[in-house]
């Protein structure tokens, strides 16, 4: 081989080496070297649109739909001969609020702008607030705007389909097909947002306040689980205003179920679970991937230990194993702290208050 063909191929190999370390750095990923491409705020911000927010838009309205035509179908029957049990209406109640919580469990963009959680979500139930808009018999989108939103929303039709049941052709009844009807429509709204949304056209400003708006609400959403939905419940259980825990979804019994959308959502969004690495546009980016990325491996590998042992205290918990919910919470609480005081200062991220919806 002449010392010229030597140069050349160096040149060439050298030349290979600069151009792939341009657009990836290798990281470990599952205990093996792939290439994690160097992302962009944007790119992250693609995928939640694309590839988390708009099928899972969809499938909530899909799920919505169902639980409309099912209270339709047991409220406007004979009362002595419903053509559907009750038990139909709440499998699709069911069926609604999970499709609801895998695509709200981290809010962002429509979810937000529209204030979803707050209109079709308010937590904690006000029966006498519900009691009192039956009484009303509102007819249709106008009459239930004029209606607060603690008396709306999948909180209100668990009550009047758990607590106090409802009958076909009573008012209450009627009261619950228009709740679903607000949801319905609410759902179709979101669906809409995200369908029209184009962030791959946006402006670099709106992407990284995106980006920001994303990880901010990740944090969030931890603490919303961590405090309001498993700690603050336990704590309560021996005050003197409280007799009795009373953790969401606790009528229809769907706290763990519940609480394991919640959780699965946040674990989706903060780690990877596959070999490779997605190509930006293909795929959700999770935050320990876009670490990676942008050089910031260690990090990113204690972030994914931290992430990791939260599921482990997660994993299979329920209001019956009272011994395991503070230490969840706990673990919760310290995923959370990280993400606020070493992931987001290495993303350029400012960690600011989130109005969490309802009280």
């Amino acid at each position: 081989m002449t010392r010229l063909h030597r140069r050349q191929i160096l040149k060439l190999t050298l030349a290979a080496v600069l151009s792939t370390s341009a657009t990836a750095t290798l990281a470990q990923l599952s205990g093996q070297d792939v290439a994690v491409p160097l992302y962009k705020p944007a790119d992250v911000v693609n995928g939640l649109y694309r590839h988390w927010g708009q099928p899972r838009a969809v499938a909530f309205l899909n799920a919505a739909k169902e639980l409309q035509q099912a209270l339709t179908s047991y409220c406007g029957a004979s009362p002595a001969n419903p053509s559907a049990p009750l038990a139909t209406a709440r499998s699709a109640w069911e069926a609604g609020v999970s499709a609801w919580e895998r695509l709200a469990a981290v809010p962002f963009g429509p979810l937000i702008e529209r204030r979803s959680i707050r209109a079709i979500d308010f937590t904690p139930t006000r029966p006498q607030l519900i009691e009192r808009a039956i009484k009303q018999a509102p007819r249709g989108a106008a009459a239930m705007e004029r209606i607060g939103t603690p008396a709306k929303g999948f909180p209100a039709l668990e009550w009047l389909l758990w607590e106090k049941p409802v009958s076909p052709g009573a008012q209450a009844c009627a009261y619950a097909e228009e709740v679903a009807a607000d949801i319905v429509r609410e759902a179709d709204a979101i669906h809409r947002a995200f369908a029209g949304a184009t962030p791959a056209e946006w402006e670099s400003d709106m992407t990284s306040a995106a980006f920001t708006e994303f990880i901010n609400q990740w944090v969030g959403s931890a603490e919303r689980l961590r405090w309001q939905q498993i700690e603050r419940p336990v704590r309560e259980r021996n005050s003197a205003s409280r007799s009795a825990v009373r953790f969401p979804r606790s009528a229809s019994g769907a706290t763990a179920r519940s609480w394991a959308a919640h959780w699965e959502s946040l674990r989706a969004l903060a780690i990877s679970t596959g070999q490779d690495a997605p190509r930006p546009g293909d795929a959700v980016i999770p935050i320990d991937l876009y670490l990676r990325g942008r050089g910031q491996g260690a990090l990113a590998e204690r972030w994914k230990t931290s992430v990791m042992q939260a599921d482990s205290q997660m994993r299979g918990i329920s209001p019956g194993a009272q011994n395991r919910l503070l230490p969840a919470a706990k673990s919760l609480a310290a995923t959370k702290r990280m993400a606020e005081d070493e992931v987001a200062p290495a993303l350029n991220v400012s960690i600011g208050f989130s109005d969490a919806d309802g009280d």
